[in-house]
């Protein structure tokens, strides 16, 4: 319920959802939301979480966060995956089915939601400022403001993706290991392995594997980006040039790979919408892996980590955590100071030891954009990472965040919250 405060301007309820993908450090954002809006009861009254983003929203499946007890948001804090449960579930366009925003009108309203912030990657972003626009032409103002995460690092105008600092230092790390694992066994067993990063079109997860030449200088390592066409006869040379000076070869290559024809190398499924199909990519780690075993005949191993990722909570880069708490904090700060349809993002002001601000951006000037490595990232033949990468990709996996563990194993597990009474019609999403 609003009220009314001694400078007569009442307070609107709040409503936080989270979208796509997860990452190992997205519900700090979210707590840097719910903290920064209970620092301000003059602006903010109730606290909504969505639960499954706008499907959420569209179901009215809403959680009261105003008064969650300190543990559980200590365990907000450290919890991987999305504890509000994200969905990857987009509006329709609104001339096909103005239904969908007359009904998050509807929520809105019976909510008396003055304040939406919605994080997300690209994409998520347009879905709220077409959400805000349509509730404040319909004579419900709302205040719209995106928080930043994406594991891929793809999100343009920011010096980086609050979750990739994390998700670049758990493959870093895996590589690390499995190199030495296969330096241990290649006189006699595997001679070639080959992981696959996540990340789409954008190759700078791949990228992250040349962080292992900071222990192991001269590792005999291949990174295959997605900014580079794949050159059958240019890798097999190189491979075969590691095979012969050090008997054995370690690749990392993101899923998004394509051949000089732009076809990619492996895709893994092709899901129909009556909207668009959406390509899931994977499985060309393997392929990599089966073309070196075919040319050389001998023993090679793939993986493909998938969601361990985006996951590994264990694992978390504590200048990451920061990033992403301090942006769920930003988009706050954003609407105490009067700012609509933006997207705080981190721009660099110290490069040793790296230091940040957050600036505020057009989200629609975000929303269609997508930042690729950048040429000087990657070395001319198009399969390793330069020294630039590396003082770029250096500072984002600093820290470590110690987690408490029950029995040998994380203590975590899903969160369980109660939704509010419904106020309106029982009401069915469909995709």
């Amino acid at each position: 319920m609003s009220t009314s405060h001694s400078h007569n301007k009442p307070s609107k309820n709040v409503l936080f959802a989270q979208a796509g993908g997860p990452t190992a450090v997205i519900n700090a954002s979210a707590a840097g939301v719910i903290e920064k809006c209970h620092a301000h009861p003059e602006t903010f009254g109730t606290i909504y979480a969505a639960i499954n983003g706008i499907k959420g929203v569209l179901e009215e499946q809403l959680v009261d966060v105003s008064q969650l007890s300190g543990d559980v948001m200590e365990r907000i804090k450290n919890q991987p995956a999305a504890a509000f449960q994200a969905c990857r579930f987009d509006l329709d366009p609104i001339e096909e089915n103005p239904a969908q925003y007359q009904r998050v009108l509807e929520v809105f309203m019976a909510y008396d939601i003055g304040y939406f912030f919605y994080n997300g990657g690209n994409g998520s972003m347009v879905t709220a400022q077409k959400v805000a626009d349509y509730c404040s032409e319909h004579g419900h103002p709302v205040v719209c403001i995106g928080v930043p995460k994406t594991i891929d690092n793809d999100l343009a105008l920011s010096h980086c993706s609050p979750g990739f600092g994390s998700a670049a230092k758990y493959l870093a790390t895996s590589l690390l290991e499995a190199t030495l694992d296969l330096y241990s066994m290649h006189n006699t067993s595997t001679r070639f392995f080959a992981i696959e990063a996540m990340g789409r079109n954008a190759g700078w997860l791949a990228i992250a594997g040349g962080l292992i030449k900071k222990q192991i200088p001269d590792v005999p390592l291949i990174v295959l980006t997605a900014e580079r066409p794949f050159k059958r006869e240019q890798f097999l040379q190189k491979v075969r040039y590691f095979m012969e000076t050090k008997g054995y070869c370690t690749c990392i290559v993101s899923e998004g790979l394509t051949d000089e024809n732009g076809q990619y190398i492996s895709i893994e499924n092709v899901e129909h919408t009556h909207l668009k199909d959406y390509t899931q990519l994977g499985g060309v780690a393997h392929t990599i892996a089966k073309i070196v075993n075919k040319e050389f005949d001998c023993k090679t191993h793939s993986a493909v980590p998938d969601y361990l990722q985006r996951a590994a909570s264990h694992l978390v880069s504590q200048t990451d955590w920061e990033m992403a708490y301090g942006a769920g904090q930003a988009a706050v700060q954003a609407a105490l100071d009067g700012e609509h349809g933006v997207l705080p993002v981190v721009e660099a002001i110290g490069h040793n030891p790296l230091t940040w601000r957050y600036k505020n951006i057009d989200l629609f000037a975000v929303a269609d954009l997508e930042y690729r490595v950048p040429d000087e990232f990657i070395t001319e033949d198009g399969m390793d990472v330069t020294e630039a990468a590396l003082d770029y990709l250096l500072p984002l996996i600093q820290g470590e965040r110690a987690i408490q563990f029950k029995d040998g194993l994380p203590d975590i597990h899903p969160l369980k919250f109660d939704t509010v009474e419904l106020r309106l019609p029982k009401y069915q999403a469909i995709k």
